[in-house]
């Protein structure tokens, strides 16, 4: 077995506070504008849990594996691992919301995991989401790879990805890329260091994907995740690597909190390698704007409205501005909002696809504003 290199050591939350004043200052200010409530955790109930809907997920990350019930923690791992959750949805809750268990686990309003499963390297990873989507209708093996952003511990990022599955109905297989984030309030420029750390596991994970008997799949990334899939997307490009781009429908950026130059840098080589990039953007995302003004800058990608202000990037641009935003401070009003994630489901519940999925063009693939009316929400196709 070849020698890996040593693992990190774990930062202490002083050696964490001490990582750039400024930056720490505005991982506090972040968190007071989009709230901050008790850590999310996993409980693990191997029995049926009545009523409630499990959903796959299959995990590639290069945070440090522990034993159960953490299975990963926040420690930067130079060996990419795989494994597979089952995680039960609570029959009791409302769309956009997520209730972490406590000591006595509720199922019935709490998410649970009811089975785990450690997949066995690269093979075990693409046989297993060949197993999965070959269950699918041939013309239905389609999914998502998503990535979370900044301050999410593994359980966070693990319930996030069931819980926008469930809510906005996404078709086909589900997989979670996640990388170390400190999962601390002051560590936002240590975490984007540990983004910067994982692109070659998220470049090796992609590669595996287009190893896969899949169709395609969308490639979804919220906030500072959008930084590291960015970056990962980019050196694929200048590498010449297409048959892994081409496994990609498209690139979604939800809040994208990257510089509007550096964006204007990473995206032309994906985009001329033919992978469609949409970002949903909000111009009242209250961390992006603090992003922004710490960084003496106007906007970040994820608050912009006009491809004008990304040097005319051939980019989609699907505008959340108008949509209510339900206590996260409109960071990610697509798995927040109810009127937002009911009206999602009702497109796709009406057979129309909402991004480019190698079969038709989907409704957004060339932008949209959204507005919230006293009847619901309306869309202006062809932004």
């Amino acid at each position: 077995m070849p020698s890996q290199p040593p693992r990190l050591h774990p930062r202490t939350p002083s050696q964490v506070w001490r990582a750039g004043r400024g930056l720490t200052l505005a991982g506090a200010a972040i968190a007071l504008l989009v709230g901050c409530g008790t850590r999310g955790n996993i409980a693990v109930i191997e029995a049926p849990v009545a009523g409630a809907n499990v959903q796959q997920v299959i995990v590639a990350t290069s945070r440090g594996a522990v034993p159960a019930p953490m299975f990963f923690n926040n420690d930067r791992d130079f060996t990419t691992s795989f494994a597979r959750f089952a995680v039960s949805v609570p029959p009791d809750r409302e769309p956009g919301k997520i209730r972490y268990p406590k000591d006595t686990p509720n199922p019935q309003t709490d998410f649970v995991v009811t089975d785990a499963k450690m997949l066995d390297g690269a093979n075990g990873f693409v046989a297993e989401v060949n197993a999965a989507a070959a269950a699918l209708p041939r013309d239905k093996r389609i999914g998502s790879v998503f990535v979370h952003g900044f301050n999410m511990n593994f359980a966070e990022a693990l319930i996030k990805n069931v819980q926008l599955k469930q809510d906005l109905a996404s078709p086909g297989l589900d997989i979670l890329f996640s990388w170390p984030s400190e999962a601390h309030l002051f560590a936002y420029e240590t975490d984007r260091e540990n983004a910067l750390f994982t692109r070659e596991a998220m470049a090796d994970t992609l590669k595996l994907m287009s190893r896969t008997t899949l169709n395609g799949y969308n490639l979804v990334a919220h906030s500072m995740g959008t930084f590291a899939t960015m970056e990962t997307l980019r050196s694929l490009a200048l590498a010449r690597d297409q048959a892994t781009l081409d496994k990609i429908n498209a690139v979604v950026l939800i809040s994208a909190d990257l510089e509007v130059d550096v964006f204007r840098r990473q995206a032309p080589p994906v985009l001329a390698a033919g992978v469609p990039i949409l970002l949903l953007v909000a111009n009242d995302d209250k961390a992006l704007k603090l992003s922004a003004v710490l960084r003496g800058e106007s906007k970040r990608v994820g608050t912009v409205s006009t491809r004008e202000e990304l040097g005319n990037l051939d980019v989609s641009i699907i505008d959340l501005s108008d949509i209510d935003s339900k206590g996260d401070g409109g960071h990610l009003k697509v798995g927040s909002s109810p009127e937002l994630i009911e009206f999602i489901r009702r497109i796709r519940d009406s057979g129309v696809s909402i991004f480019e999925d190698n079969q038709k063009v989907g409704l957004f693939d060339r932008g949209a504003v959204l507005l919230q009316t006293a009847t619901g929400i309306v869309v202006n196709v062809g932004r």
